[in-house]
C-alpha cells in the first residue's frame, strides 16, 4: 500500500522526509487511516548509529511542511497517541495533516537539513524549473559528509504557456529573424 521511509542500499540509507513517513493501516478495506509515524525513537536512533559508525545517508526532502489531505472521519480514527505527533486541520469535512520535516533529526542536522531545503527553494523561485535537474543535492562539506540532503523534484506537466516562459528565457538574447519561408513537401 504505502513505500516505507527508509531504503538500504548498499553502505547507504535513504530516508525519504515527508508523506512516506505516515504508515497506514486498512483495517476496513474501505478506508486507510495513519496508523504510525517514522521513524519510531529507536528506528531514529538506528538511523544516527549506522551515520556514526560511517555509514552513508541520504535524505531526500519533500517540503518544510508537508500536507496529507484525508476526509475528516477518517482523521478522527486516529489513535490519540500518534495524532500528538503532528498538527491536524479541519473543515468538518475535509481535514489534513501537517507533518514537519526532519522532527527526528537532532537540532544541529536538522538546521543544516532546512538551511539546504530553504537555499533549494531560493534555487527554484529564481530559475525556471526545466532547467533544473529532477535532483537538487546538497553540495558535499559540511560534518558529518556521510549525511546528505536532496531534494527530488517532479516537473510539472510541460504545456504551451510552460514552453512559451522557457523559450523566451532560452532565447532572450537571441536577435529577432524572421525564418525564412517554409518549403512545400511534395508527395
Amino acid at each position: 500500500m504505502s513505500s516505507p521511509p527508509v531504503l538500504r542500499c548498499g553502505n547507504t540509507l535513504v530516508v525519504f522526509d515527508g508523506p512516506r513517513r505516515l504508515v497506514w493501516s486498512a483495517s476496513d478495506p474501505r478506508h486507510c487511516i495513519p496508523a504510525g509515524l517514522w521513524p519510531a525513537p529507536g528506528q531514529a536512533a538506528e538511523v544516527l548509529d549506522h551515520l556514526a559508525a560511517g555509514g552513508n545517508v541520504l535524505v531526500l526532502l519533500d517540503q518544510e511542511r508537508t500536507t496529507v489531505p484525508m476526509f475528516a472521519d477518517e482523521a478522527a480514527r486516529i489513535p490519540e497517541e500518534l495524532a500528538a505527533r503532528f498538527t491536524i486541520t479541519t473543515d468538518g469535512v475535509l481535514s489534513e495533516l501537517h507533518l514537519t520535516a526532519l522532527d527526528w533529526l537532532p537540532e544541529h542536522l536538522r538546521r543544516r537539513g532546512l538551511r539546504f531545503l530553504r537555499d533549494a527553494a531560493r534555487l527554484l523561485a529564481q530559475q525556471h524549473d526545466l532547467l533544473l535537474p529532477p535532483l537538487l543535492v546538497e553540495e558535499p562539506g559540511p560534518e558529518p559528509s556521510n549525511l546528505r540532503f536532496a531534494q527530488l523534484r517532479s516537473v510539472r506537466p510541460i504545456d504551451q504557456e510552460r514552453i512559451a516562459l522557457l523559450s523566451d528565457r532560452l532565447f532572450a538574447q537571441v536577435s529577432t529573424v524572421t525564418p525564412p519561408p517554409a518549403s512545400e513537401v511534395s508527395s
